[in-house]
């Protein structure tokens, strides 16, 4: 299982990079991505965004190779990796 934390960058102190693996512009890309993909939904229940992140996610990963088996393998696969993991 994976164990997420959070980086918070202070901006009005300059800071850009958080350990060498963290850049601001890399958060920035991620939400004008996911913002310019979800608008043709014209809106999003709270109650389904977990499965929009994990579609969007997912698409983002294959980019332009994005095929109905690669994604299905992808969704049922070993990794999990584009799931959301959520309890009840």
């Amino acid at each position: 299982m994976r164990v997420w934390s959070i980086a918070r960058f202070n901006v009005a102190a300059g800071q850009r990079v958080i350990g060498g693996i963290y850049h601001i512009q890399n958060v920035n890309a991620y939400d004008s991505r996911l913002k310019q993909w979800i608008v043709r939904f014209h809106c999003v229940a709270t109650r389904y965004l977990e499965n929009y992140l994990g579609w969007h996610r997912l698409l983002d990963h294959f980019g332009q190779h994005a095929t109905p088996v690669a994604c299905f393998i992808a969704a049922v696969g070993k990794e999990r990796r584009f799931q959301q993991l959520s309890t009840t």
